[in-house]
């Protein structure tokens, strides 16, 4: 069989063994205890099941939590005032296009190339089932998984990327419309700014316009909320305190394909931000995990069948 990532399926991968049991929830629950379940088990993300059986049907996450709760709040924010007895279930319905709405199928068999192509377009995790017993032992592919598959395969993606171009010949930047926040915003409003725009994270820059650090979806406050009230600080002090990256994941135009992979495998993270040059701050773009996933589909056009 075929090596080539865009034709492997999900049991060549080898993960099933090693990944945990899902772990999903229905979708009456109240909010508090979605976050509870998330915090206790150290995950951001949660499968909620459909009202009739234990079908996995929706994912929620901590982002779309955090926007339901916290509403049209402008002010201070008591988590003692949140909706957390509201069932999880009213998060769903904020946005149908966002990764909460739907989750993303897939069967143990089928290539990953149409999964690969979802996460392309911004879905990060896909379920992993047996259509033939879907309640039987499903569990998540996500976009990092395929990172590490090419990090420790890199002849997986012969013919589709070439791991030692550099990220300015690749037209990713110069493709971009990159929106940057001034430090001085709440990070609430950005969070909000980034839900508007569809955006899992976005560079913060000081008054002269320099890279200070970033927000991102895996920054937010822990499922506990207990520092929910942080997020009316401004940016400058917000990223201070809540990042988990204590260097921020950067690099400059001529890094490798290679080189971005490897940083976001080190640095546990989904983006790598372009600065201008070493000497610069200025950043002028982005690379993420579902543009290597575009790169990756870019020569396998979707059939029309």
């Amino acid at each position: 069989m075929s090596c080539i990532i865009t034709e492997l399926r999900p049991i060549d991968l080898s993960l099933a063994e090693s990944k945990p049991a899902l772990i999903a929830v229905s979708p009456t629950v109240s909010i508090q205890t979605a976050l509870n379940k998330m915090s206790s088990n150290k995950i951001t993300s949660l499968p909620v099941f459909s009202h009739n059986n234990t079908e996995v049907v929706s994912i929620v996450n901590l982002f779309d939590i955090l926007l339901y709760l916290v509403g049209k709040n402008q002010g201070s924010i008591e988590k003692e005032k949140l909706r957390l007895q509201d069932p999880v279930e009213r998060v769903l319905g904020l946005d149908s296009d966002r990764e909460s709405y739907r989750m993303h199928k897939m069967d143990r068999k089928d290539k990953l190339i149409e999964t690969l192509r979802a996460f392309a377009s911004g879905k990060h995790r896909s379920l992993v089932v047996n259509f033939s017993d879907e309640l039987k032992n499903p569990w998540l592919l996500s976009q990092t998984d395929i990172i590490r598959h090419i990090v420790n395969h890199p002849d997986s993606v012969s013919g589709l990327l070439d791991l030692d171009k550099q990220v300015q010949d690749l037209n990713l930047i110069s493709n971009q419309k990159l929106v940057t926040v001034p430090d001085t915003e709440t990070a609430l409003h950005v969070y909000r700014l980034m839900a508007e725009k569809n955006l899992s994270g976005v560079p913060v820059i000081n008054h002269q316009g320099e890279y200070e650090g970033d927000l991102s979806v895996e920054d937010l406050p822990s499922a506990n909320l207990e520092n929910i009230g942080q997020l009316t600080l401004p940016c400058k002090d917000y990223i201070k305190i809540t990042t988990n990256h204590i260097i921020p994941a950067t690099a400059t135009p001529d890094i490798t394909l290679r080189q971005i992979i490897d940083i976001m495998m080190k640095e546990d993270t989904h983006r790598v931000w372009i600065l201008e040059s070493k000497d610069s701050k200025k950043v002028i773009g982005v690379v993420t995990m579902s543009d290597i996933m575009g790169l990756l589909c870019a020569h396998s056009p979707p059939s029309i069948f």
